[in-house]
């Protein structure tokens, strides 16, 4: 099935905005909190779903090696 063009510009207008986040959070900007908060805030935005395949959430967390993101949403996503 085909992405319908507003739907393309709401990921594109999320992914943008990340990207920008992601940015700010390598530089140290911005703190591991912030950003979970700012993607949080551009997934209601946009209109995302929480567990849309798009959003920026790193399923696999380098630092403990596990398979589950440490962000909430994904945790009450799984719940639903």
């Amino acid at each position: 099935m085909a992405m319908n063009e507003d739907f393309f510009v709401r990921v594109l207008g999320y992914k943008s905005a990340m990207a920008q986040a992601g940015v700010m959070l390598s530089k140290g900007i911005i703190t591991t909190e912030e950003y979970a908060i700012i993607d949080t805030m551009m997934t209601e935005k946009y209109g995302l779903c929480s567990c849309s395949l798009f959003r920026e959430n790193d399923l696999l967390c380098s630092g403990i090696r596990g398979n589950m993101s440490h962000y909430e949403e994904v945790t009450k996503c799984q719940e639903q």
